[in-house]
This record gives structure tokens, sequence and C-alpha cells, in this order.
């Protein structure tokens, strides 16, 4: 009977991270829907934060002593690199909502934290094929998802400062700005999980 082949080391260590970062999208994505109750859990983000960058370290160092590697290794490190940016930019809106002091939450941020928590289980999904991406169709259905879901966001982006500024003009330009502040933290957050499905998208066209 023929043994299977093991899985190369550096898509074991993406697909472990790539679950560690879902499970920061969702304390992030609950920390948002129940905020400012969730303010208590907000360290929690750090905690994540610090241990992605631990992840990235670790790929780092394999790199470095890896003779071979299953693609372009300036693909992987980039690749490593781009998934830990999708974990600062969720800590950093946490971050943000402390340091500001808000005490009340907008629809709006509850519809992006919730698509950047579907963008990161599409990243996930599509880091899990990854292993298959010369034949695997998911790999690209998956990252071409990614990219629909961050367009959306942009969507839920522009209504969220249409209302800001023109709806709620009462509220003051303060309270504007300060909004405007995390929304365009939260809007990065949906870029960064696209530019991951950028380079698995570069990833597979280099292998055509």
């Amino acid at each position: 009977m023929a043994r299977a082949k093991k899985e190369d080391v550096f898509y074991t260590m993406l697909k472990d991270f790539a679950a560690l970062i879902t499970e920061t999208a969702e304390e992030y994505t609950n920390i948002i829907h129940d905020f400012p109750d969730s303010m208590s859990r907000i360290p929690q983000m750090k905690v994540y934060e610090t241990t992605c960058d631990e992840r990235v370290k670790a790929i780092m160092e394999k790199l470095y002593d890896s003779f071979i590697t299953p693609f372009d290794r300036e693909d992987i490190s980039d690749l490593a690199l781009a998934m830990d940016d999708v974990t600062d930019a969720m800590y950093g809106v946490t971050m943000r909502l402390d340091l500001f002091n808000l005490q009340d939450r907008r629809i709006e941020a509850e519809q992006i934290a919730d698509l950047t928590l579907t963008a990161v289980r599409e990243m996930q999904e599509m880091i899990g094929h990854l292993p298959n991406y010369q034949k695997d169709e998911v790999v690209m259905e998956k990252a071409i998802n990614v990219g629909n879901i961050e367009d959306q966001g942009d969507t839920v982006y522009q209504t969220a400062l249409r209302s800001l500024f023109h709806e709620d003009e009462g509220l003051g330009g303060k309270y504007a700005v300060t909004w405007l502040r995390i929304f365009d933290r939260m809007e990065y957050c949906l870029d960064a999980c696209d530019d991951v499905s950028k380079i698995v998208r570069e990833v597979v066209m280099k292998s055509c």
C-alpha cells in the first residue's frame, strides 16, 4: 500500500496561521458587535497580534533554513507578511476604539466587521487548498471571492461616510472625524485580506 505523501511544512505552517487569523477575526467581530460592553476584551486582540507575529517569525526562520520550498520563497515571505497585516489591522481598529474612548457603535462598523470575518474565512479555505494550487480550482475561486468581498466593503464604507458627514451633522465634527479614522482602519483591514488573495492569485498564475 502506497504511503500518503507528507505535506510540505510551509503549507502546514500557513494553514495553522490562517486558522489563527480566523480565530482573531471571530473575536474582532464579536468586539465590534458588542461594543462598548466588549471594551474589557480588547487586550485579547493584542495577544492575537503578538502570536501572529511569532508565526511570521517562525515561517521566516524556516525559509532561511530551507533549500527547497513549494513555491517561490519570496512569495511565501510576502504571503506570510500580508496575512500578518490582516491581524495587525484588526488590532488597530480595536485599539482605536479604546484610545478614542468611544461610547457607541455604528451599524456600518458591524457590517464591515462581518464582511471581514467572511473574507478571512474565505482566505482560510483558500490557504487550505493551497497545496494543490496548480490543479485545485478552489484556490482561485476563493481568492476571487475575497476580492469581491472587499468591493462590498468599499460600498459600506462609502455609506458610512455619507451618513457621518451628511445625515449626522448634529453630532459634531469631532465625532465624525473620530469615526472616520475607525472606518478608514476597518477598510484597510479588508484591503489587507485582498492583498493576501492577490499574492495567491499571482502564485497560481505563475504556474500556468
